[in-house]
């Protein structure tokens, strides 16, 4: 990849509200990992970006949550931040993580395909995951954008 087709992409800096997050098989199957889920995705034009995720159907831990309630609680959701760039030529975002809840993906760049619909983010990518590493399917995100104040 050329060094001069990486750059920051105007329309994408700011805040994103998640939509839904699901894996589609090329057999029509779909399957929302999180279940109904809420995230936020921030674009800075300083080049850094930061994203959470978590499932809309978490359970309060209390005050003393045992080791089962920290591991399920674990399992429904994820975060991430690092640096961002634009690929012109691809139309991919990547994502340079410098923090990730999951430990593996510290220090690892994430790569994303684009649509981008005026208010409407589509981030896809057909990389493995760590949910389901024999792959065969594509995960998407759908964002939209948030106001403004």
């Amino acid at each position: 990849m050329r060094q001069s087709s990486l750059s920051l992409h105007p329309d994408l800096i700011g805040a994103w509200r998640l939509e839904r997050f699901w894996y589609a098989w090329p057999d029509g199957r779909e399957l929302e990992p999180l279940g109904e889920c809420k995230g936020q995705l921030h674009y800075m034009a300083n080049g850094y970006m930061s994203v959470q995720l978590v499932s809309c159907e978490r359970q309060p831990l209390g005050i003393a949550p045992t080791d089962d309630q920290l591991v399920a609680a674990f399992r429904e959701g994820f975060a991430y931040c690092g640096r961002w760039q634009w690929d012109s030529e691809r139309e991919e975002v990547c994502h340079h993580l410098s923090l990730a809840m999951i430990a593996d993906w510290d220090e690892v760049t994430l790569v994303r395909r684009v649509t981008l619909e005026g208010d409407r983010l589509l981030l896809g990518t057909d990389a493995p995951n760590l949910q389901l590493p024999e792959g065969g399917f594509l995960t998407w995100l759908e964002w939209h954008r948030l106001a403004t104040v």
